[in-house]
């Protein structure tokens, strides 16, 4: 009867544990995946895939997916860019981030990428080309930096259900 007992126990915990780990996962990384299945939702399985593997290659759907991602978690604004400050609270503040690594780096990464390309000030219209393909520059940059390697990590960490 005891044996019963574990092999009934055991395979609620099966049905249970997916639903379990859901519960575990910080607001901050559920918002993250939101985010990102929302804005790939028309993305093949292959560009999803590369996405997932932190490759960024520059074309059309990867600029399209970063400018709504970074847009949707309210951590792109498309008059003045990456909001260094509140990426820095969502992804966890000092005790994740150097903080005096990462501000620095965001914040001249927008400036620098800002009128590059097709030579655009403030866009009109939200998520028009221009302010699209800067993101993507952005993002780029940063990514060139050890915040980069930090975020990658992290995403996958998120993605992979570690975090």
């Amino acid at each position: 009867m005891a044996r019963r007992s574990r092999i009934w126990m055991l395979g609620l915990y099966v049905l249970l544990a997916p639903s379990v780990m859901l519960a575990i996962r910080s607001s901050q990384s559920l918002a993250l995946l939101r985010a990102r299945d929302q804005c790939g939702r028309e993305l093949t399985a292959g560009q999803r895939l590369l996405l997932d593997r932190m490759q960024f290659g520059d074309a059309p759907h990867v600029r399209h997916y970063l400018h709504c991602f970074w847009s949707r978690l309210q951590l792109w604004q498309d008059a003045s860019g990456f909001q260094a400050q509140r990426i820095v609270q969502s992804f966890g503040g000092e005790r994740r981030l150097n903080v005096e690594q990462a501000l620095p780096v965001i914040n001249g990464c927008n400036a620098r990428t800002r009128f590059r390309g097709s030579g655009f000030g403030v866009a009109s219209g939200s998520g028009s080309q221009a302010v699209v393909d800067w993101c993507f520059r952005a993002f780029v940059c940063v990514l060139a930096t050890p915040v980069g390697e930090w975020y990658k990590r992290h995403m996958s960490d998120v993605i992979n259900g570690n975090a």
